[in-house]
């Protein structure tokens, strides 16, 4: 039986969803409540990882990621998983310290993003997601442009994140200030997609709310996993 590793901690609110979601879409997979899927979970120190993100010490963070990968894979992990997108920044150099084999969040996003034809995308994040490359490259060089809010737009969503979402907190006037600062990306940008490019966006956002595709990182990666289970 294959068994999943996952890096969680990334932040635990998403840990968490991961754990149940993984758990309830393996049991329609195999259309029954009486099975469960093996995994094990590693939680990290997210806010360490932002620290050392904030230095640039990006070795480290390869380092400190990888060291989580390297216990999933003895504790008989045979793929893994970071369930939070701000370290796919070092995703290479991650999986270059490890020989747990990876499935990247970004690769199974872009995979979605060209299955529904979308070409005009904007996207929330960390700032360490809006304000680095690594989520916006692969998907230029498909062919579909990604766009960023303004540098004040993306502190405040950073801070609403790191605050709020990732200690669970959902409140009506973060999700009116997110709503706006999406609206007049749409406008500006004319987008026909919006990526939740944090893993805790999804706890405040969702389709419902908009009239573009909604691009959800975590659920996609989900979906992916499941059917590698």
């Amino acid at each position: 039986m294959t068994k999943l590793g996952i890096i969680g901690g990334l932040g635990p609110e998403a840990t968490s969803d991961y754990y149940f979601s993984i758990i309830k879409q393996y049991q329609q997979k195999v259309g029954s409540n009486k099975r469960l899927p093996e995994l094990t979970i590693e939680s990290i120190d997210m806010y360490h990882m932002f620290s050392l993100l904030d230095q640039k010490k990006y070795d480290q963070v390869a380092d400190y990621v990888a060291q989580a990968a390297n216990n999933l894979q003895s504790a008989g992990a045979n793929f893994g998983v970071m369930c939070g997108n701000t370290p796919h920044i070092v995703f290479n150099e991650i999986q270059n310290r490890t020989t747990l084999p990876l499935l990247s969040m970004v690769q199974t996003s872009l995979d979605k993003a060209k299955e529904k034809g979308l070409k005009n995308l904007g996207l929330l994040g960390t700032k360490f997601t809006m304000q680095n490359d690594f989520f916006k490259e692969p998907f230029e060089k498909s062919g579909i442009h990604v766009w960023f809010p303004s540098l004040t737009e993306q502190s405040i969503i950073h801070q609403k994140i790191v605050d709020e979402l990732e200690n669970g907190i959902v409140k009506q006037e973060t999700k009116n200030i997110l709503l706006k600062i999406i609206t007049n990306m749409i406008d500006k940008y004319n987008l026909d997609g919006i990526v939740l490019g944090c893993t805790e966006l999804p706890l405040i956002l969702s389709q419902k709310e908009l009239f573009v595709y909604v691009l959800d990182i975590s659920q996609i990666h989900i979906e992916a996993i499941v059917k590698k289970l």
